[in-house]
């Protein structure tokens, strides 16, 4: 019995000292729900959006400020960059906020995985 126990201790600890990986060896994979960057892509359903102004969130094509993805401004641009979290949180989750006020079905506003899913992530 005492060489089992001691066959099992000596195993447990190769184990745990082999499998321990050296400090720098991994890079750490960092929580990206605490980082300081934006979580990038979210999802946007226009299907589920259709009866909505296409302006409302589309200002490009009334201000002529370019076309193609919301992403090819708003972060390319050094000025708009630092906005982006912001701008985009207030207004889908302003949005959604109003249509829940006003008594309809308004879409996620705190859950943020409801918008920005695992399986559209870098």
């Amino acid at each position: 019995m005492k060489i089992f126990l001691c066959v099992l201790v000596l195993a447990t600890t190769v184990l745990l000292t082999v499998g321990t990986p050296l400090p720098g060896e991994q890079p750490v994979k960092q929580n990206r729900w605490l980082s300081p960057d934006p979580i990038l892509p979210m999802t946007f359903a226009h299907k589920t959006h259709k009866s909505e102004n296409c302006l409302d969130c589309h200002h490009n094509y009334s201000d002529d400020t370019g076309g193609g993805p919301c992403m090819n401004c708003h972060v390319s641009d050094q000025e708009v960059w630092p906005l982006l979290e912001t701008q985009f949180h207030d207004l889908c989750r302003g949005c959604h906020e109003d249509k829940q006020l006003a008594g309809e079905e308004g879409g996620p506003t705190r859950v943020c995985i409801e918008c920005h899913l695992d399986e559209e992530l870098p």
